[in-house]
Order: structure tokens, then C-alpha cells, then sequence
């Protein structure tokens, strides 16, 4: 938390609910929602999020986009390739592509190519240390035989937490 900031002790306690969820732009993502956390707006418009078990959550967001059946965006990818703490040129040396195409890729300045996107999530299956691994690799599978293209609209990833343990679910 901030300690110099002033309205602190003005905020508020909210609970993220399955009715208003906890939108989490910090995942980089403009289409995660939590529940079950505890946020603080301020008055400033500043919130402020106290969010248990970091890890397991941003596995879980990782393991939704590999098994999504539509074609990565460009902020997936690059959600993808920071959770596996890669460069960008690195990554695009990795996948087979020059650096400009990724970047006009994760720019979403260019549609993925089924070979790209389908190589991305198959170099993010094989760098990760993930405890969900086995399930990507048998979802992996289901994608690669039925990836569809272009960037459907979104499809809001909503993530719940009991306990300190998340689960997920993709909503229309």
C-alpha cells in the first residue's frame, strides 16, 4: 500500500461479488474478474485490491487462455510470454517469427496466424512449471484440432477465491 497517500483513511471495505466482481486490470487483461477478494476504492478514484494466492490465480488466467477455443489476442500473448518471464525478441526467436511481427501481433495491430498462436500456446506448455499442466496438454490437443480465427469478442475470465484457492470459469 501506499503510505503517502492522503485518502486512506477515507476508503472504503468492498467484497467482490459473483453480482460485482472485481475488475482486474492489472493482469493485463481487460476481460479478468475476481471474486471473493477484498477491494478499497478511495474517494481520489485510486482502488486498491488485496489479492491472496498471486501465483496460483495468474496460473489459472494462464491455463483459461490455453484452453480457450478462439484465437489469442494480442494481450494474451503477451500475458503469456511475461508469466513465462521472456523478451519479446526472445519469445518471437522461440515461436519462429521475426520480433516486428510479434510485436504488431501483441500490439493487436495484426490477427494471429492459426501456426503462430497454436506455437505460442505450445511454447508456453513447454516452459511453464504450472501445477495445471497435464490439463493444458490434454486441452492443448482439443484447440489444435479445433482453433478457430480471429479474436472473438472476449469472454470474460472470472476467477473466485475460497480459502486462499482459486477456480475459474469463462462467462458468455
Amino acid at each position: 500500500m501506499d503510505r503517502g497517500h492522503d485518502c486512506l483513511a477515507e476508503r472504503q471495505v468492498v467484497l467482490a461479488t459473483a453480482e460485482e466482481p472485481f475488475h482486474f486490470i492489472d493482469s493485463g487483461l481487460p476481460n479478468v474478474y475476481l471474486i471473493g477478494i477484498q477491494y478499497f476504492p478511495c474517494s481520489c478514484g485510486r482502488v486498491t485490491a488485496e489479492i491472496p494466492a498471486i501465483k496460483q490465480l495468474l496460473e489459472l488466467i494462464a491455463k483459461d487462455l490455453i484452453e480457450k477455443p478462439e484465437a489469442l489476442t494480442g494481450d494474451e500473448v503477451r500475458f503469456l510470454r511475461k508469466r513465462l518471464g521472456k523478451k519479446a525478441k526472445d519469445f518471437a526467436a522461440e515461436v519462429g517469427i521475426e520480433p516486428e511481427t510479434f510485436s504488431r501481433i501483441e500490439n493487436g495491430r495484426m490477427p494471429i496466424a492459426e501456426q503462430t498462436d497454436k506455437l505460442i500456446r505450445a511454447c508456453y506448455l513447454l516452459n511453464t512449471d504450472s501445477r495445471y499442466v497435464e490439463h493444458m496438454r490434454k486441452a492443448l490437443l482439443e484447440v489444435l484440432k479445433s482453433w478457430k480465427e480471429g479474436p472473438q469478442p472476449g469472454a470474460k475470465i472470472v476467477a473466485k477465491v475460497t480459502n486462499n484457492e482459486w477456480a475459474s470459469s469463462r462467462a458468455a
